[in-house]
């Protein structure tokens, strides 16, 4: 087994198949394009006429088109109140994980005193008791319910808590789990000068998503749904590179720090990852034809897709995720694996790898098939 290889859940399982059953999304309702957003920056942030310019540039990308913000107003960004702006997070990342976890829960026909795991990711706020202590009330969860709370993994952090939630389906049998991954991005908004500012501001949005899965028994009559069968996961770590990407506070302000050598950064650790958990499950690239991964960023997209020589619209689901919704942050998967779905329906057999990276530098992996 290599270093990146953590857990093979098909060794793991007692029997059956761990699988996503359900898929859920939520995002709050005020929608803005980039172009309004850049009328509002232009008009009222105090900056330097050069990074008015990088605005217009960056704005104008057409990678992105909207994004949704979890605000009454855009003028809320401007709030420098700390309270104030932890009470935002708070109160909508509260919302908007028990909607996508009620999404998720109704697509898998589980009912919410049926759930027994329940892992809540999230990087863009600060709350204790953590989010899953909230969404265990607002989603009438069972008060008996193992639950865990996932911070500071930043855009990466779906899937390690997803390999939690097998760990725990694959060792209480007849047992159901659910992730929710949840991010108000616009609660770590921070404006200065700085390029990188430019640039988070320009790309990240507010958003969940949510799974539920399940130990299924067998693979299911051939009239059954197909669900993404969760095979192994896998992981990737490189500490000389914490600084290019991730959260420091300021002022006492979450900032974002986001390096120019993030692009080629993914494109290496996505590289290794995928080299490991292929050679480890005894499969070739061909072998994958759906391929889930994290939409950090045009840039970053376009530097994946060359790094693995990907077929043609391997990514489709990552950019219209990206151009609908912007950067989601640990949200994202979610989104983009139900988008791959709908895009076109699965057939049995069929090889997924999902990828994500973050904070650290982190990536991660899970090999999945449609069953």
């Amino acid at each position: 087994m290599s270093q990146t290889q953590r857990l093979t859940i098909q060794d793991a399982a007692t029997k059956g198949a761990i699988s996503i059953m359900g898929i859920g999304t939520a995002r709050p309702p005020l929608v803005l394009t980039q172009q309004e957003i850049a009328d509002f920056i232009l008009n009222h942030f105090t900056i330097a006429d050069r990074t008015k310019t990088l605005y217009k540039r960056v704005l104008s990308h057409p990678s992105i088109a909207t994004r949704h913000f979890a605000l009454d107003s855009l003028s809320e960004v401007l709030e420098r109140d700390h309270d104030r702006i932890n009470a935002r997070y708070n109160q909508w990342a509260v919302r908007l994980s028990t909607e996508a976890l009620n999404n998720a829960l109704d697509k898998a026909a589980v009912l919410p005193d049926e759930l027994n795991f329940l892992a809540v990711t999230t990087c863009t706020g600060y709350i204790c008791p953590g989010l899953s202590s909230y969404v265990v009330e607002t989603a009438h969860l069972r008060k008996d319910i193992h639950h865990l709370d996932v911070v500071g993994m930043g855009c990466g952090a779906a899937l390690p808590a997803l390999e939690q939630a097998a760990m725990f389906v694959s060792t209480h049998e007849g047992s159901s789990a659910a992730v929710v991954s949840t991010e108000i991005s616009s609660a770590a908004l921070f404006s200065n000068d700085s390029p990188d500012i430019v640039i988070s501001n320009s790309l990240f949005a507010d958003g969940s998503s949510a799974v539920v899965i399940k130990n299924r028994s067998g693979k299911g009559r051939p009239s059954a749904p197909v669900q993404p069968r969760l095979i192994s996961f896998a992981s990737r770590l490189y500490p000389e590179w914490r600084e290019t990407l991730r959260f420091r506070t300021e002022n006492g302000y979450l900032r974002n720090v986001l390096a120019k050598t993030v692009p080629d950064q993914s494109a290496k650790a996505v590289r290794d990852l995928v080299d490991n958990i292929l050679r480890d499950a005894g499969l070739k690239e061909t072998h994958i034809s759906r391929w889930i991964v994290h939409s950090g960023g045009d840039k970053i997209l376009n530097a994946v897709d060359k790094a693995l020589q990907l077929p043609a619209l391997a990514l489709t689901a990552s950019r219209e995720v990206l151009r609908k919704c912007g950067n989601l942050s640990s949200a994202s998967l979610f989104f983009i694996l139900e988008q791959n779905i709908k895009n076109q329906p699965p057939k049995r057999g069929e090889w997924g790898l999902m990828v994500s990276f973050g904070a650290g530098f982190s990536a991660y992996a899970a090999l999945v098939q449609f069953e």
